[in-house]
């Protein structure tokens, strides 16, 4: 998708490039309000960032071998940052480049609120955990939606789980080990989802157990 995204001769540009910013404008806006900038305004400087990546190709620069991706975004804000309060904020939204097509939800629900404790970059990177999270559960939920076992995951792994296998079973017409033995292979699939996102993100493979025990640190806190 990076790769797409950098290259401007690709037709898929620009489909990669309205993904990558649905992708990560929820960590960049929340370590932007993090420093101490006003919703509207940080909702202006993550808009300008993108519109500017996509005018000048800045994403040529994000090379795998260069470590995580989320690494060099934060970097590359920054002194995109740096550049709109030196020149007075001028370049807010692009400055007059074409403005990118995603849509920004910034009183969506799952964007956190940063705490003084917590810093900027840290909310970053716990946003960026959330999201990754919220994506492997999406991805779930439509692989057990397709094969008809919707009701299934909501009630035994979804927002409406519980702990009672043998209420299910009953109402599900099955048996409680079978209930179990669902719940144990949901676990498996949503880390394997969890790994697969981790790996679209990181240089090697030998990264990921490091990242996945990352992630669970930041959700921890």
């Amino acid at each position: 998708m990076i790769l797409s995204a950098a290259d401007e001769a690709s037709p898929q540009a620009q489909k990669a490039l309205d993904q990558l910013c649905c992708l990560y404008w929820r960590p960049l806006f929340v370590y932007c309000c993090g420093l101490g900038h006003s919703k509207a305004n940080a909702e202006d400087l993550t808009q300008g960032y993108f519109a500017q990546i996509m005018a000048r190709g800045a994403l040529r620069f994000a090379d795998p071998e260069r470590g995580k991706f989320r690494t060099f975004l934060l970097s590359s804000f920054k002194n995109y940052l740096t550049d709109v309060h030196r020149k007075g904020g001028a370049e807010k939204r692009g400055g007059g480049a074409v403005h990118v097509s995603f849509e920004m939800d910034v009183t969506d629900p799952s964007l956190l609120c940063v705490s003084a404790e917590a810093g900027p970059e840290r909310a970053f990177d716990q946003q960026w955990a959330q999201d990754v999270v919220r994506r492997a559960t999406e991805g779930l939920r439509r692989e057990y939606a397709d094969i008809g076992k919707g009701e299934w995951f909501e009630l035994v792994a979804g927002d409406q789980a519980g702990p009672n296998y043998q209420a299910l079973a009953e109402r599900f017409g099955s048996t409680e080990d079978a209930i179990k033995s669902f719940a144990l292979r949901v676990r498996k699939r949503f880390r394997a989802l969890l790994e697969r996102e981790i790996a679209d993100t990181v240089s090697t493979p030998e990264e990921i157990p490091s990242e996945m025990a990352y992630l669970a640190e930041l959700l921890r806190n």
